[in-house]
């Protein structure tokens, strides 16, 4: 079973670790009043100063785990139960720096009981499984409505006046993921160990991730009209409405409404600028 691919994309990693941020400082201003056992709290008063140090490790224990999470994927794959120990891993370094913190500093003579140990998994699975759950479900959903999409454009694809322009497109396992044609697409961006394909579908601008590397696709897409132009992006040159100058930097304005600026680095500059002049040509 795989891990929704958008849990393991970079901005989901760190978006995670805010939403986490923010709910657990609303959770705990709602839970303490109607707690009798827990100590965290944000009143001025002796809990406040051990409240904020407990809140920055936690804090600090997520950033290293995703920021871990992040390398590790880059070479190996995440598949669900990995994901689902690392995610526990967690909660137990979590909930083991509220024991100590528990023991040592707020009742250094409480005995270490069962019951102390539920209190502490109750509160510290209920400040992390609620933004895992959400956050889920938000990728889930993501990558199935991406799938769909992409399942339509395959079928498109397959239709025999354009199966000559066709492109496809084989993850970091050599699988078939999405097949579409050149005139589709308008960039590609990558992202660490994944690229993001946008596509055009109906009118709209739709994206499809996929875990692959930049500089595979680079040479796949040799002799078409997808052509690097920045450390993370291809951009589909056809698609070109502007070659636009913002002070020292360059963009390529696509001709879709919805499609951003694309970066133009140095280093592609010239390259870009002899594939634009042959098509203006």
């Amino acid at each position: 079973m795989n891990t929704p691919k958008y849990l393991l994309q970079k901005n989901f990693l760190w978006g995670s670790v805010a939403f986490v941020a923010v709910f657990s400082l609303l959770f705990l201003l709602i839970y303490h009043p109607f707690s009798e056992t827990a100590w965290l709290g944000f009143k001025p008063d002796e809990t406040l100063a051990p409240t904020l140090f407990f809140y920055l490790v936690s804090i600090a224990i997520l950033l290293i785990s995703r920021a871990l999470m992040q390398l590790y994927q880059i070479r190996r794959t995440l598949h669900a139960g990995r994901y689902l120990l690392w995610i526990f891993g967690e909660f137990v370094l979590i909930a083991a720096a509220y024991l100590l913190f528990t023991t040592l500093y707020i009742e250094p003579d409480i005995p270490l009981t069962a019951g102390l140990l539920l209190r502490t998994s109750f509160c510290v699975a209920m400040i992390l499984a609620i933004p895992y759950a959400i956050f889920t479900l938000i990728a889930s959903n993501r990558s199935k409505s991406e799938e769909i999409n992409a399942l339509k454009l395959n079928q498109e694809s397959e239709k025999p006046a354009s199966v000559a322009n066709v492109i496809p497109f084989y993850d970091y396992n050599g699988i078939l993921r999405l097949s579409v044609s050149a005139d589709n697409i308008f960039y590609i961006a990558s992202q660490d160990n994944y690229v993001e394909i946008r596509y055009e579908l109906g009118g709209k601008l739709l994206n499809y991730l996929m875990r692959c590397r930049t500089t595979r696709l680079e040479k796949q897409l040799e002799g078409t009209s997808l052509v690097r132009c920045h450390r993370s992006y291809i951009v589909n040159v056809e698609k070109v409405t502007l070659f636009k100058r913002e002070g020292a930097r360059v963009f390529l304005v696509l001709s879709h409404p919805d499609a951003k600026k694309i970066p133009v680095s140095k280093s592609y500059y010239k390259t870009i600028a002899e594939h634009l002049g042959r098509i203006a040509s």
